[in-house]
């Protein structure tokens, strides 16, 4: 793959000259059949996690046309999930007795941040970094807040819920976004605690991301159809659904502090494929015409990146960059 680059073009409106559009291409991998980029900061910095010649899953870096490898904490696999604009990296790794463990990984150096106190049957997964260094992830069952690399606090504390939850984003307010498994509905965690985001009749939502602005994204259920569609959240109010690409399911993972949305979404033949949505615009809009793929996350440069699948099956780290297009005649 590397080297290798796939184009396609998304222009709108094609009655009125296609003036622009996102341009995909590949990125570099370590040597094996699969690997996925899951977020980018405003540098350009992208993270992820491929598979290398020897089959094991790593967690690594993109910065330009470099790929880095990010090692492990002593087990076979790694997985990058989450970048901050001082190119500090979150994630987790199996260690050498086969747990998963917390990292955060900076100037080449991958740190244990799992507490080393908790039973032995917790886990922990470290998924986004602010600007602060503050992490949201999940421990054991409960969705956390790391403060330091080595204390954190349970995002469910205070909330008035008992069960597992999860805790997928964290903003430069430390607001963190999540879901609670046992009512099964988004969150919104602040200061030390959680408010149950509303839904629209129907008790099934989850919160993927959140922008600087407070900005919610994530999916909520349709009460008309009852089928799970892409939303966001803002301003205290309920979700607003982004419409959909014709099929039985969508869900945002990501927004920009300008307001460009991006996750996946069903079509009408059942494809899985990636979108992006700018609030401006207020239209759901396909990232790819051929194959399937999924949209992760976006800077505030408008930069995606996510994975598309191959013909031969295989999730491919991918990036869609805008371009402008101009015909010969203009």
């Amino acid at each position: 793959m590397k080297g290798k680059l796939f184009i396609f073009l998304i222009c709108l409106p094609f009655f009125v000259g296609c003036s622009g559009g996102y341009v995909i291409s590949a990125l570099p991998d370590l040597g094996g059949a699969v690997g996925r980029a899951m977020d980018i900061n405003n540098r350009g910095e992208i993270v992820g996690y491929c598979e290398t010649g020897e089959g094991d899953i790593h967690a690594v870096i993109w910065d330009g046309s470099d790929v880095t490898d990010l090692g492990t904490l002593g087990g076979d696999d790694s997985y990058a999930f989450g970048i901050n604009d001082e190119g500090v990296v979150v994630g987790y790794s199996r260690t050498a007795e086969g747990k998963a463990h917390a990292f955060i990984w900076q100037d080449g150096i991958m740190t244990d941040i799992h507490d080393p106190d908790l039973p032995p049957i917790n886990e922990s997964y470290a998924r986004a970094i602010n600007s602060d260094g503050l992490v949201a992830g999940t421990v054991g069952y409960g969705g956390v807040v790391w403060y330091t690399p080595s204390e954190y606090v349970w995002v469910i504390e205070g909330s008035g819920l008992e069960g597992p939850s999860d805790a997928h984003d964290i903003n430069d307010s430390n607001q963190a976004v999540g879901w609670h498994h046992s009512s099964d509905q988004a969150y919104l965690w602040e200061d030390g605690s959680m408010v149950i985001l509303p839904h629209l009749g129907i008790d099934r939502s989850r919160a993927y991301g959140i922008n600087n602005p407070g900005q919610v994204v994530g999916s909520v259920v349709d009460p008309d159809t009852h089928l799970q569609q892409a939303a966001i959240w803002e301003g205290g109010g309920p979700p607003v659904l982004l419409g959909s690409l014709g099929g039985s399911y969508g869900n945002a993972n990501d927004i920009n502090d300008t307001g460009t949305i991006v996750g996946m979404a069903k079509k009408a033949d059942d494809a899985t494929v990636p979108f992006y949505y700018k609030r401006s615009d207020a239209e759901m809009l396909e990232l790819m015409n051929l194959g399937s793929g999924v949209a992760r996350a976006v800077n505030n440069s408008g930069v995606i990146v996510g994975y598309g699948v191959n013909a031969a099956g295989d999730d491919k780290p991918v990036k869609w960059v805008w371009r402008r297009v101009r015909w010969p005649w203009e």
